[in-house]
């Protein structure tokens, strides 16, 4: 495998990272499938059930994010490795 070929997929990645972190919160099914529009103990505990499972769904989608990003930047300067590669091959006459 080439480096300009990894650097593609590791593009890959990040975009799919990218594309999970903003769908990540669409898989919140919402207070009330859990529960908590009920009164008394069991709807405060599944209020609160929710308010952890957003916190924990924004969390991962922020960590995805970072993470796309990252593999963004990675595959940014993993093409530059490989130019400069071929420039000093170029330079040299193509000696190995």
């Amino acid at each position: 495998m080439r480096l300009d070929d990894l650097a593609n997929r590791l593009e890959a990645g990040g975009d799919e990272l990218a594309g999970a972190s903003t769908t990540l919160s669409l898989t919140d099914p919402g207070p009330r499938t859990l529960g908590a529009d009920g009164t008394g103990a069991l709807g405060r505990a599944s209020r609160d059930l929710h308010r952890l499972l957003a916190t924990a769904l924004t969390a991962r989608g922020s960590e995805a994010a970072a993470h796309g990003a990252r593999l963004a930047e990675t595959a940014h300067v993993l093409r530059r490795v490989a130019a400069n590669y071929r420039s000093a091959e170029e330079e040299s006459g193509g000696r190995s």
